[in-house]
């Protein structure tokens, strides 16, 4: 069935986009639209514009790209802000910039098959093992040196080259509630042991340990991909990792991390609607300040929740480790970060459009509005007071986003279900663990 992309916004003269794919999300329907930021909301007809301005210098950029990314609104529409300052500075270019929300992936396999990719594309998370082979290497770049050491491992494949200007970052941890850590007379968990006692603590007064919003599938597999960061990718024990990505991982490793999410349920640490909840109800629950922690990468889940009530106070921390001598770390990866496809005709436009986007008000600008810390160094973003634990731990190891790094592309379809499964207690350990392996056998046979 054929269905047509949504877009927020476009800026310059609009190109219609050479194939539209029917996604696994509801259809959507919209085209592409004039500059100035539009509602969301609305389908916009396609209209042809210009922007204006001085006559360009002999040597100015001459040409038409196309920009195509999956940004929320907040982070489109700054980002639409940028390209717009980028024309007026040169006249002579023009830029068709999109956004395909949740039918991106979907629209930009179909580009890969066809070799038609737009001449700068946001990659998503997966810049090197999806898209690496269609980018252009961007280590001579003026910006590359401003990239956050800490960061790099998420964007450089095994030569150290890297295919995108990252603007900011997901961060995946923990999130805490000050006050009730404070009234429980309990520090931060560095442990899940730890994290354990302070639920049973809290639930004894009518608290909930750890919300998940499980109306969305995305949810559980959430908790789930963060905490295979100590549970599985930085054991010191065990090399998981490789032995994930060779083929010889043995499944039944996984199972202590499907019985720590079963154990919140069975024990009662989730919020009771656990299975029920809506995502959009996060943010007013948490303002409540009854709820102690949210594993997560959903950062912006504290300033939402200080705005609907100040007297809510949550922090950020790594996440929990197995135990004593352990390593805590972040899950981390690329959110919104570009790069060129390498068979561009213009790429000295796209370059220009990189270096401009890395200007350090512009990276800002991005930052807060997606409420996400800076991928570049030495920018600090009005991000509220989680800036200050970011810089509390800025030491602490950013790794990269679990199933990005080491399952076969589609496993997170299947950690959606087997995380859902065993909050709802209609799966087993047991069968969680089987129907990971038996996935994971059948999709890396398909790579």
């Amino acid at each position: 069935m054929r269905k047509q992309i949504k877009t927020w916004a476009v800026l310059g003269l609009a190109a219609a986009l050479t194939a539209s794919m029917a996604g696994c999300a509801s259809s959507q329907s919209g085209s592409s639209e004039t500059a100035a930021p539009q509602d969301p909301g609305k389908a916009q007809t396609a209209e042809t514009t210009k922007t204006e301005g001085s006559e360009a210098p002999a040597a100015a950029l001459e040409g038409e790209i196309e920009i195509v990314t999956n940004g929320n609104e907040e982070t489109f529409n700054a980002v639409n802000e940028i390209l717009n300052n980028f024309m007026a500075e040169n006249p002579g270019v023009t830029i068709s910039y999109t956004t395909q929300g949740s039918d991106y992936e979907q629209l930009m396999k179909a580009r890969m098959a066809s070799n038609d990719l737009p001449d700068i594309f946001a990659t998503h998370g997966w810049s090197v093992a999806r898209y690496s082979e269609y980018l252009t290497p961007l280590n001579d770049q003026p910006w590359y040196g401003s990239i956050e050491e800490s960061f790099m491992n998420n964007i450089a494949n095994d030569e150290g080259q890297i295919f995108v200007l990252p603007l900011n970052m997901d961060i995946g941890g923990l999130l805490y509630n000050k006050t009730l850590l404070e009234e429980l007379n309990a520090e931060i968990p560095k442990t899940w042991d730890q994290l354990l006692e302070i639920c049973e603590m809290g639930k004894a007064k009518g608290y909930t340990g750890v919300f998940i919003a499980g109306k969305d599938s995305r949810q559980p597999a959430s908790l789930l991909d963060v905490s295979a960061q100590t549970f599985i990718s930085v054991r010191k024990d065990a090399d998981y990792p490789s032995q994930l990505l060779d083929g010889t991982f043995d499944w039944n490793n996984w199972a202590p991390l499907s019985q720590f999410l079963l154990d919140l349920k069975t024990k009662g640490y989730l919020n009771p609607d656990c299975v029920t909840c809506d995502p959009i109800d996060v943010a007013p629950r948490m303002s409540e300040n009854k709820v102690l922690f949210v594993i997560t990468s959903s950062m912006d889940l504290i300033r939402q929740a200080a705005e609907l009530n100040p007297d809510a106070k949550y922090g950020l921390a790594p996440v929990p480790s197995l135990g004593e001598g352990y390593e805590n770390v972040f899950a981390g990866g690329e959110r919104e970060a570009y790069g060129i496809w390498k068979d561009t005709k213009h790429m000295d436009i796209c370059s220009a459009v990189l270096e401009y986007l890395a200007r350090p008000e512009n990276v800002k600008k991005v930052c807060e509005a997606s409420g996400k810390r800076s991928a570049l160094k030495d920018i600090n973003p009005d991000l509220g007071e989680i800036a200050e634990d970011y810089k509390t731990y800025a030491d602490i190891r950013i790794c990269p986003v679990f199933d990005r790094a080491y399952l076969p592309s589609g496993m997170w379809s299947t950690m959606r279900t087997i995380g859902s499964s065993l909050i709802a207690e209609e799966m087993t350990v047991e069968e969680s663990v089987k129907t990971m392996e038996t996935d994971y056998n059948t999709l890396r046979e398909q790579q």
